[in-house]
């Protein structure tokens, strides 16, 4: 047999050269791809193509959609990537009524927003008006004029001693005792008073009074109230006032 001396001799190639070359077409594969998303993603985030046309608030009540709207208006036509929980917090962070903020988009142009309010736990009737405060003393919601029939939804206790409103302090420490009641408890009751920060006093709509004292031991007074609320033992049933401040021995007179 004769060979012919220009045929080009070909020769197995080596496993680890073959794997070399495979893994390399993978980086590159994967880079590109790599590239690819980082294209999209920066034409969703800074792209005109995309901005922000709908948002829709969840779990405000107090907060009006309409108030909504208008403190969330300027984000409107932003890149709605660009859009992010710190920037809805800090609008709406300006009413008292919100206590949490989240948020999340919708492509092609949508916002997603859910607040959770601060609950109203008292209130205050002051020249035609209803203001609803948090635990935090904070107005939550002015209902004005003939708006005050719907704060009665809301059966909050009324603070109308005229200690309690002028007195920083003594009002502080009353929500802060309403914010230690269940709303199960809360909404049994009529009015809150107090003449200093030791005699704060709860009437029940049944026309019962509660000496709740301090606001010390609150959560131990608050398990006490709801325990006497739901017995039916005769003598708290009958009694014109109940003594809870020293919970671990409740007086009835």
């Amino acid at each position: 047999m004769t060979l012919d001396p220009e045929a080009a001799l070909e020769f197995p190639e080596p496993e680890a050269v073959g794997a070399r070359r495979r893994r390399r077409r993978y980086l590159m594969s994967l880079a590109a791809a790599f590239l690819g998303l980082l294209a999209v993603v920066a034409t969703i985030y800074f792209s005109p193509l995309f901005p922000l046309r709908t948002i829709e608030v969840q779990g405000n009540e107090l907060l009006t959609d309409q108030q909504a709207d208008e403190l969330l208006s300027d984000l409107y036509g932003q890149p709605v990537a660009q859009v992010g929980t710190g920037e809805v917090h800090e609008r709406l962070d300006a009413e008292n009524v919100v206590a949490e903020v989240s948020s999340r988009i919708e492509l092609p142009g949508t916002l997603h927003v859910e607040i959770v309010e601060h609950p109203p736990v008292a209130e205050v009737h002051q020249d035609g008006d209803v203001l609803l405060y948090s635990d935090l003393g904070e107005v939550i919601r002015t209902f004005a004029g003939a708006e005050q029939l719907e704060a009665e939804d809301y059966a909050t206790p009324e603070i109308s001693s005229e200690a309690a409103l002028e007195d920083e302090a003594v009002f502080g420490t009353i929500v802060s005792v309403l914010g230690e009641l269940p709303p199960d408890a809360r909404s049994q009751l009529d009015s809150a008073t107090a003449d200093s920060i030791d005699s704060v006093q709860l009437e029940l709509a049944d026309g019962r009074t509660v000496v709740w004292g301090s606001d010390d031991r609150g959560e131990e007074k608050a398990v006490v109230l709801q325990s006497i609320l739901g017995s039916s033992e005769e003598a708290f049933q009958e009694a014109d006032i109940i003594d809870i401040s020293t919970p671990s021995t409740p007086v009835t007179r």
